[in-house]
């Protein structure tokens, strides 16, 4: 039984901890929270300050033993109910992530958060329509919150619905002017051909003089978009370098050696390594699209994905977030490319958690997953799956490195791409890389040609259904009506007929971009 005197120490000392969780201090509210559970272990507030906090400094095994130990003590409380959902999501453990974030909305169907989080999950499977149903359930209990209208206005984006995200951007800019993110949306799908009104708005913001230097940032690249669009080359190639040096500086730390290390470690690991030969003619059950960003993956991803028996993952974070943590483990290493039977099981079981995760996005189709740098990893997959189908979407590498610098990724990802130095230098690894790849696995690897697939569409789609070991799919003619989700930066590009407009584009840039003349086949 709990006395008075613990109750107001309780009470005042949650303040304190709140306030070191605002501050950001998240090891101190672990510690301090941890004493307090002991006091009380009934307190829904203690699990969720705990749970909250590992989040934040990327503990997610034990965010995840936090929320749960809450749940035994409350097992109907929606609020360790919905962050357990969103460390599941992190987690990719998409199945349990619906599960709890269902059973909060089972108590409430008006559950605010545990909608929201809901539509992040079927975002992040690429169940994009289902996803806007329940953005616009949370929109109608309230439709002022800034985060909520971001995600809806970039799900209909997703699936091609560029007037309603359009409709709802301008809101935002009109509402919150200061919010530059709904420019940068704005911009990926708007032409400026013509109509020049968003463009002048970008400008003026831009020239205020209490601007940040992130916003700065973002406007930049949308404004060298806009400038694009207009065939002028000099006052674009002006706003993306400034764009591209103020996020190279946000970029602590950068040590590109580090940076690649991926790219030049496998060559090490499969030196000696022999791959066994595969003719297998039987439908695969995953496909890989790899290459350099912005290398046509996304349209390639959309033609496939408009076969009836195949489902379009995006770019999935699944391998890259396995084999990133495992890659510097030598015993992994040496368990993967140990051709001794011994190791059979752990490779079976690995390929089996593996499959696991891609059959989250759909159970039923083959699964397509087109992150670019999945390069890295073709070795594991080689081993793993030997008979899934690799795709290398190949383009002139001039306009590969052009199109990568003038556009800006999620996150910190690809922090290279922002220096032009270390832009080129990046190619020139991915060159070498893509080189032993195919001397190691001869046949294993498909080359796409962009030029060729734009020029012949027809026969060049033919081909890549036919190397996926799949019959002929009408719909691949017309991946228009392809309403898979479309998450990158080529979201608007992709949802156009196929056109040649950006082949030989570096052309105009060579004597505004020096470093494209850098950059060789």
């Amino acid at each position: 039984m709990i006395n008075r005197e613990d109750i107001l120490y309780i009470t005042k000392e949650t303040k304190r901890i709140q306030n070191f969780f605002e501050s950001g201090n998240f090891e101190k509210v672990i510690k301090k929270t941890k004493i307090l559970l002991k006091k009380d272990p009934s307190q829904t507030i203690f699990y969720n300050l705990i749970g909250l906090s590992y989040k934040q400094l990327n503990n997610l095994e034990l965010a995840e033993k936090t929320f749960k130990s809450g749940l035994k003590v409350k097992p109907n409380d929606p609020s360790i109910l919905v962050n357990l959902g969103a460390t599941y999501r992190l987690q990719e453990k998409y199945n349990e992530a619906k599960s709890a974030l269902e059973h909060a909305l089972e108590l409430n169907k008006e559950n605010f958060n545990a909608l929201v989080n809901y539509a992040n999950v079927l975002k992040d499977l690429n169940q994009n329509t289902q996803a806007i149903d329940y953005y616009n359930k949370a929109l109608a209990i309230n439709n002022k919150n800034q985060a909520l209208l971001t995600n809806l206005a970039g799900s209909y984006q997703m699936i091609g619905d560029f007037i309603k995200s359009k409709e709802i951007l301008r809101n935002l800019h009109k509402e919150y002017p200061q919010n530059v993110l709904a420019d940068q949306m704005y911009s990926s799908i708007h032409k400026y051909d013509d109509d020049q009104t968003h463009q002048k708005e970008m400008l003026e913001k831009l020239n205020k003089e209490n601007i940040s230097s992130n916003d700065k940032m973002v406007l930049c690249f949308s404004i060298a978009k806009s400038f694009s669009d207009q065939k002028n080359s000099e006052l674009s190639s002006k706003y993306f370098i400034m764009a591209n040096d103020l996020k190279f500086d946000t970029i602590k730390n950068f040590d590109f050696d580090e940076q690649t290390k991926y790219l030049t470690s496998p060559k090490h690991i499969f030196k000696d390594f022999i791959f066994e030969k595969n003719t297998s003619s039987k439908k695969p059950e995953l496909i890989f699209i790899v290459g350099l960003p912005r290398s046509g993956t996304t349209l390639t991803h959309q033609i496939i994905s408009s076969h009836s028996e195949i489902f379009g993952a995006g770019e999935s974070p699944i391998l890259k977030n396995v084999f990133v943590k495992k890659f510097e483990n030598d015993d992994f290493i040496k368990k993967i490319v140990d051709l001794d039977k011994n190791q059979n099981e752990f490779k079976e079981n690995l390929r089996v958690d593996l499959l696991s995760r891609f059959k989250q996005y759909n159970n039923n189709l083959i699964i397509l997953d087109k992150a670019p740098l999945n390069l890295v990893w073709l070795g594991f997959i080689n081993i793993l799956f030997p008979t899934a189908k690799i795709i290398h979407c190949k383009r002139n590498l001039k306009d590969t490195a052009l199109s990568i610098y003038k556009n800006t990724f999620e996150g910190w990802a690809l922090p290279w791409s922002y220096n032009q130095e270390y832009l080129v230098k990046f190619i020139d690894l991915y060159k070498e890389l893509m080189a032993f790849w195919h001397m190691k696995m001869p046949g294993y690897i498909y080359d796409c040609h962009y030029e060729k697939l734009v020029n012949d569409p027809i026969e060049e789609t033919k081909k890549l259904i036919n190397f996926c070991n799949l019959t002929w799919d009408e719909n691949c003619l017309d991946h228009t009506k392809n309403k898979t989700g479309i998450k990158t930066v080529s979201i608007e590009q992709a949802r156009n007929p196929i056109h040649k407009k950006s082949v030989n584009l570096n052309e105009n840039y060579l004597k505004y971009l020096d470093f494209l003349n850098k950059i060789s086949e």
